[in-house]
């Protein structure tokens, strides 16, 4: 495996201290969007993830330059 995927990354819930988190992650090659809260210890239940704006499915793998945004469902409209 490689040295993994940059992405940036917006959580829209309490993620490192803050209430709304903003910056680049390093991630393995090949996390997917259902497998990234996981990965980020996120214990949120019914979480949305967008890709560069779009909702994806939890197996779409997460890409080199991706724009990633994690938010309540809820709040997703």
């Amino acid at each position: 495996m490689g040295r993994g995927v940059i992405i940036h990354l917006e959580v829209y819930l309490p993620y490192r201290g803050e209430r709304r988190w903003t910056g680049e992650v390093r991630l393995p090659e090949g996390l997917t969007a259902g497998a990234l809260s996981d990965y980020l210890s996120l214990a949120e239940p019914e979480l949305a993830v967008l890709v560069n704006g779009r909702y994806v499915a939890p197996e779409t793998r997460l890409r080199e330059g991706d724009e990633v945004a994690v938010l309540r469902q809820s709040e997703g409209g």
